[in-house]
């Protein structure tokens, strides 16, 4: 494998931090080239750095490698967590052909342990236009969860109720309670923070495995959808489901008069 870097990527790694994270990544890719493997797959930030990096394997190697950027919220995972995932053609054609999964909140993630979340919002480290904190309901998909510094717990407006723990940043990864983590609430945080979410590492492995098999594409069973007691349903997301309803049937009733007039 020829692993010299282009122009763009040369001009990237005058950078000495970028330049140590680009030239791994560009070994671990040498590696799984030089032997030929039938599957593999790296995952990184989708930093210009990163892209610049896969965008020359793929131009070098056209049917050996490809890469794409996906977030995990889209295939069941109760975050946002966007990442490029690189690997054989075929693989990264699958992923990118599976269907979206349902749409994890927050409080869904916590309700599958038994749990309740211990706060309705949470923030992250960022501020909004307006200087006050960057807050997320639980009724959605959170943060991404990052190695160096958890989320946190809040009200809604942007008090703190207490930093996240890293079993609860497992939990947004989708770990799950029999997980055991590192000892030290650092390790564990930056081991939970570096890893793939559970819902995209599932896909890729499905992925793979078709890839292996021949088959066209993935094999994935519906997911089931847990339903929810009236009692756990906030009067707020009650009232976004009714505001929904009514727009809904908005639409609807202009084309039933038109049917009942042809």
């Amino acid at each position: 494998m020829n692993s010299g870097a282009g122009p763009v990527l040369l001009d990237l790694c005058a950078d000495e931090e970028i330049s140590l994270d680009v030239h791994k990544l560009l070994g671990d890719s040498a590696i799984v080239l030089e032997r030929g493997d039938h599957s593999w797959s790296l995952e990184n930030v989708a930093t210009r750095a990163t892209r610049a990096l896969f965008s020359e394997l793929e131009a070098a190697h056209p049917e050996r490698v490809a890469w794409a950027v996906f977030d995990s919220a889209d295939f069941g995972a109760p975050q946002s967590r966007v990442r490029l995932i690189a690997g054989p053609k075929k693989l990264i054609r699958m992923l990118q052909g599976m269907p979206c999964s349902r749409r994890v909140s927050i409080r869904d993630a916590f309700a599958e342990r038994g749990e309740v979340p211990p706060a309705s919002y949470c923030k992250n480290q960022t501020r909004s236009h307006g200087g006050g904190p960057t807050t997320r309901s639980v009724e959605v998909q959170s943060f991404t969860v990052c190695a160096g510094h958890a989320l946190t717990w809040c009200g809604s407006d942007g008090q703190t109720v207490r930093v996240m723990t890293a079993r609860d940043s497992s939990v947004l990864m989708g770990f799950p309670s029999s997980w055991r983590l590192p000892k030290g609430s650092r390790a564990s945080q930056r081991a939970v923070g570096n890893a793939v979410c559970v819902a995209l590492s599932k896909a890729i492995t499905l992925a793979a495995i078709a890839v292996l098999n021949g088959d066209d594409a993935v094999a994935t069973p519906p997911t089931p959808i847990k339903k929810r007691a009236i009692a756990e349903v906030s009067r707020g997301e009650f009232d976004a489901l009714r505001r929904r309803v009514d727009t809904l049937e908005g639409r609807v009733a202009p084309c039933e008069e038109t049917l009942l007039d042809d």
